[in-house]
């Protein structure tokens, strides 16, 4: 899958002809300086400076004015993010299909009509230490705005839930934003056949490649196809990470599952007299009559509801060995150096070299994501849902308020991996449980 930087300059015009398409066949783009290059940069932020001061004071404004916006949880009490992200709603939206009409005319050369989602998605992820007494209220803004707004997404498409299979989604940095706290992408993972839970996140068990981190100035631009597989990483560093993103269709937008985010038609909208009346060529199609149906049966009779598909069952690839001593033997050479794979429910093996594998904690104590999924990376193992790292040595995270995981013997012996479980190396404080999935 491919990644690329580009420019969106006059002298690169030309060669962004087609740049929607190569979107949509899964091509990953970051447009450096974007927004300042189409001229709508000090638009957004002056909105977002207003709604911030609005709700929670001109004092946060300006310190986020003269500091940067990954400044504001210094000024800004975790129980008011949700209010202020409401306010940056409030200012962001109105003006959301003028930007989106400059953005356009800009970024994609030749395309003059277009589908956009009514609202975009205001983003503010506070460092998770700080947000992680309010998940509550965090997860009582989710039902309202969905999920990945003010706390972190798991993987998931955007066509799993309600929203389209054939958009480009357009995500923007307004803050500095860096690899710990931004977003990631499954570059590997596209196209692929996934089951996912309720809350739109992938279900557990499913399988997925290394994910892709993105290292972002404010005003850039990180352009993919809506049918990828993204998601949040837990935000460890102390910044906020503020972005804006939007969904656009250059075509009739396709909803595979549910359809309930109106989408507008441009070339309508801007027609005065066709404002009114912008949703409904993405509304007169047979999805949006099933997704209207579905969502009346479901709240009439509940019990209705379709089950979620169960998860499946965890890979064991240890085999007791000894069994008085409760010893389990993994073959060296299912564990190649790099992976993770788990041995018992409760238990994964990861390699970190050829002559070193470290046995952990199977679950993240953040969300419960399966670490025989994950990845090994510079001496940690990394959960696949939210690409947080645990040092192989200590079983700790940077987010200090989660549990460390915990270790227990393990060594390699004449092509075996041999884990004694009763011997732990390491005493966490506290043993690694498991939150409730955002």
């Amino acid at each position: 899958m491919k990644l690329a930087d580009i420019t969106l300059d006059q002298k690169s015009r030309t060669t962004r002809a087609d740049l929607a398409q190569r979107v949509l066949a899964g091509e990953v783009y970051v447009a450096r300086g974007g927004l300042q290059s189409l001229g709508v940069m000090d638009r957004m932020v002056a909105a977002s400076l207003k709604g911030i001061a609005r709700s929670v004071g001109q004092d946060a404004a300006d310190d986020a004015s003269r500091e940067g916006f990954q400044h504001i949880h210094h000024r800004v009490a975790p129980g008011d993010v949700p209010k202020m992200t409401d306010a940056v709603y409030e200012e962001i939206t109105p003006i959301a299909p003028e930007l989106l009409r400059t953005i356009m005319q800009g970024m994609f050369p030749g395309i003059r009509n277009f589908y956009f989602e009514e609202k975009p998605n205001v983003r503010f992820h506070i460092p998770y230490d700080l947000a992680r007494a309010h998940q509550n209220e965090f997860k009582n803004f989710a039902k309202q705005h969905g999920q990945g707004k003010i706390s972190a997404h798991g993987p998931h498409r955007d066509s799993w839930f309600d929203c389209l299979s054939n958009g480009i989604k357009l995500w923007f940095a307004i803050g500095r934003i860096r690899p710990a706290n931004g977003m990631t992408i499954y570059p590997d993972d596209y196209g692929g056949n996934f089951r996912w839970q309720s809350t739109n996140d992938i279900a557990d068990g499913e399988k997925l490649h290394r994910s892709w981190a993105f290292d972002m100035q404010p005003g850039d631009g990180l352009l993919f196809h809506t049918d990828h597989v993204p998601g949040s990483e837990l935000n460890r560093p102390d910044q906020t990470r503020f972005a804006i993103s939007f969904r656009v269709s250059v075509e009739r937008p396709v909803f595979p599952n549910l359809h309930f985010h109106p989408y507008i038609h441009a070339g309508w909208h801007d027609s005065g007299l066709l404002r009114p009346i912008a949703q409904l060529p993405a509304m007169a199609q047979p999805s949006y009559v099933r997704s209207f149906a579905a969502r009346l049966r479901n709240k009439a009779f509940p019990a209705m509801t379709p089950a979620e598909p169960g998860a499946r069952p965890p890979e064991a690839i240890g085999h007791p060995v000894g069994a008085a001593e409760g010893m389990i033997e993994v073959p060296l050479a299912e564990v190649p150096v790099g992976t993770v794979r788990g041995v018992t429910p409760a238990l994964c093996v990861a390699r970190l070299s050829e002559t070193e594998a470290v046995a952990l904690t199977r679950r993240c104590p953040h969300a419960g994501g399966d670490l025989a999924n994950g990845w090994v990376m510079e001496g940690t193992v990394v959960c696949p849902w939210h690409n947080l790292p645990f040092d192989a040595e200590t079983g700790r995270s940077a987010c200090t308020s989660l549990p460390a995981l915990r270790r227990v013997a393990c060594e390699i012996r004449e092509g075996r991996i041999l884990i004694d479980p009763a011997v732990v190396l390491n005493r966490p404080e506290r043993e690694p449980g498991v939150e409730a999935a955002e």
